[in-house]
């Protein structure tokens, strides 16, 4: 049987160290969307291994998370058990994003396959968006985002739809750095045999 190790960090100021859910949004321990409770909620989402969920309460209350998985592996790199780290984000900050991402077309994002000269590719790291609001969902996602290369050795101009979803992911890093939290994360991870995304890493 498969274990799951929480670790839940609650923050201040900073950061410190009904819909059915997908399998990845189930890993993650995400909200389930209700109508009832919640005016909207976005997400987005590294691979298999980072998300943020923000969540706009009809209430007009606002909450957030930020959470990291990993899975342990054994000598033949087979994954076993998941290591989860959840953060709370501010709910100031929260309200700040979902404003600041709302403004920037985050509801209205197209995805990569509905973009012309849009280029995507199996390996490399897939960044997923994902609004929920009045009972509609959109979802896209862009392929080695931050990346110029393949559109320099392509010749194709870099599409308007892929600087808007690079501007979404500034806002959000602008509040707090999700490579630089990842990161922290993996150093905070006692030695051993790790799987994320495509990779495996070895600690010790």
């Amino acid at each position: 049987m498969k274990k799951t190790l929480y670790i839940l960090i609650f923050l201040g100021i900073g950061l410190n160290f009904c819909y059915s859910q997908t399998e990845s949004e189930n890993r993650f321990g995400l909200t389930e969307f209700d109508s009832k409770k919640h005016d909207r909620i976005y997400r987005v989402q590294v691979e298999d291994y980072q998300n943020v969920e923000m969540i706009e309460f009809k209430n007009g209350e606002f909450k957030g998370t930020l959470t990291h998985l990993i899975w342990k592996t054994n000598r033949k790199e087979i994954r076993k058990d998941s290591i989860i780290q959840k953060i709370a984000i501010p709910n100031s900050t929260v309200k700040k994003l979902i404003t600041e991402l709302n403004s920037n077309g985050f509801e209205k994002l197209k995805d990569c396959d509905n973009i012309e000269n849009c280029i995507s590719g199996l390996d490399g790291t897939t960044i997923f968006f994902k609004t929920v609001k009045n009972g509609e969902i959109n979802s896209a996602s862009y392929w080695e985002l931050d990346s110029d290369y393949y559109y320099n050795q392509n010749k194709v101009k870099l599409p308007a739809e892929v600087i808007k979803a690079r501007k979404l992911i500034s806002i959000i890093n602008k509040e707090f750095d999700l490579k630089e939290q990842f990161q922290s994360f993996l150093n905070r991870l006692p030695n051993g045999r790790y799987s994320y995304s495509m990779l495996i890493m070895k600690k010790g």
